[in-house]
């Protein structure tokens, strides 16, 4: 599979999670936000789409189209994945499960223009 073919399959899974996860009744009044700003374009879920997120392994099929270079991981403060020194070891799904069981949330989407090497963004909040 080519690169763009790669990016364009990415960006088609984001909004198509996200969709599964609204349609699939993650909460009695679904909270996902739409995020527009500062060149992001994504949504944030809340706790229990984050949770939903996690289980019904989203992240895998993100990664499974991306590179890690292509996905900007910001982690909340005290993460277990965060190693201090600007590499993160771990996996999408296990971020958004440790946020979920901290009483947390994720957002993620495209970035707009691209940032170099990253064309999306992942940020785990609590």
């Amino acid at each position: 599979m080519t690169r763009l073919r790669k990016t364009i399959t990415a960006a088609a899974l984001i909004p198509a999670g996200i969709g599964a996860i609204a349609l699939s009744g993650a909460g009695a009044a679904s909270a996902i936000a739409p995020i527009d700003d500062n060149g992001r374009i994504g949504v944030q879920l809340n706790q229990g789409e984050t949770a939903l997120f996690g289980q019904i392994n989203a992240g895998n099929a993100i990664e499974s189209v991306t590179t890690p270079s292509q996905i900007g991981v910001r982690l909340a403060p005290g993460s277990r994945y965060d190693s201090g020194s600007n590499v993160v070891r771990g996996h999408i799904d296990q971020f958004a499960d440790e946020a979920a069981s901290r009483g947390g949330e994720i957002s993620l989407g495209v970035l707009n223009p691209a940032r170099g090497a990253q064309q999306f963004f992942f940020i785990q909040n609590w």
